[in-house]
């Protein structure tokens, strides 16, 4: 009976996507117990909601959810009506990653954000032997903030997003990935370049060199100093990596930083890098995904390559 009224639905329409998109809908609907976060979910208005609610009742001919103050179920034909569009949005799933997969000629695009220093730093080398293996998979990658990447993960403008100092998110699964050693950066002219290693209490009141307060690795290093009941002195604010590094080349601050990315700077000595004695302190990273979005099989390659370094052998 569902799968008649389905095809007498899908005869209706103009085309697949309208169909999927209400079968979704309802879908969420049934998930959240909320009209406002389906809406939210599939960046409709919850008016547009109740409309295609409405609409599928009106197709089967059945009250399909009871909605009261504060009370909210799905009826009988609801609960079946619920689970064919399960069932449904899974085989569509599944049909759209074999085609992509399976079919040599048909090739498929994931769009990445990433924060710079992780995506210039890490990304190439990666993406250089993942290529190699995956010829019908082209990598689409831009570089954001990481508040920016979440946003665009939860709005679906990407299919992932690589970020530093991951946080919880409602919408947003969290796959945690390496950990970054930080270090203290300084100028070879700097009074502590001589140093092995390097307490915090030494830089106590330093003249820093920092990335401006919306970046997550600022965050993190004020609450490291704040933890010890420490201060450093900002002196200048950059929101990139190559000209905070610059400055301090030039001798106008110093800095904490990921080792990583100052390797290059470091090799050509117009950089020093001091380890932090004491706690080992380092950066997080993770990839975000939306949680009720699937992700296609090719998306699941390109993150498993990423974060399993035995998927690399």
């Amino acid at each position: 009976m569902v799968t008649y009224a389905i095809s007498n639905y899908y005869d209706s329409m103009k085309g697949s996507r309208l169909y999927i998109d209400m079968l979704k809908v309802f879908r969420d609907v049934a998930e959240t117990k909320s009209f406002s976060e389906a809406a939210n979910r599939n960046y409709i208005t919850q008016s547009a909601v109740s409309q295609q609610i409405a609409f599928i009742e009106r197709l089967f001919g059945k009250k399909m959810i009871i909605r009261g103050k504060g009370k909210f179920s799905l009826t009988t034909e609801g609960r079946v009506f619920l689970n064919g569009c399960v069932d449904i949005l899974d085989i569509y799933q599944k049909t759209l990653d074999n085609m992509q997969m399976n079919v040599g000629e048909i090739t498929e695009t994931i769009n990445i954000e990433t924060v710079y220093s992780l995506g210039f730093y890490h990304l190439p080398s990666l993406i250089k032997s993942f290529m190699n293996r995956h010829k019908n998979i082209n990598l689409h990658i831009e570089y954001n903030r990481s508040d920016r990447i979440y946003t665009d993960v939860i709005k679906g403008v990407c299919d992932f997003g690589i970020v530093a100092y991951p946080w919880e998110q409602p919408l947003v699964n969290i796959t945690y990935g390496m950990n970054e050693e930080l270090v203290f950066v300084c100028s070879p002219g700097d009074n502590l370049s001589h140093l092995k290693k390097i307490s915090l209490k030494k830089m106590n009141n330093k003249d820093f060199i920092a990335f401006i307060k919306e970046i997550p690795t600022r965050d993190a290093i004020d609450k490291i100093f704040k933890k010890e009941n420490l201060s450093i002195n900002i002196k200048q604010e950059f929101d990139n990596i190559e000209t905070l590094k610059r400055s301090v080349e030039l001798g106008t601050g110093a800095s904490v930083l990921p080792k990583n990315t100052i390797q290059q700077e470091v090799k050509n000595n117009s950089l020093v890098a001091i380890p932090i004695s004491g706690n080992q302190y380092f950066r997080t990273t993770g990839i975000i995904t939306r949680k009720d979005r699937p992700l296609s099989r090719a998306t699941e390659e390109v993150i498993h390559w990423i974060t399993d370094e035995d998927a690399r052998q």
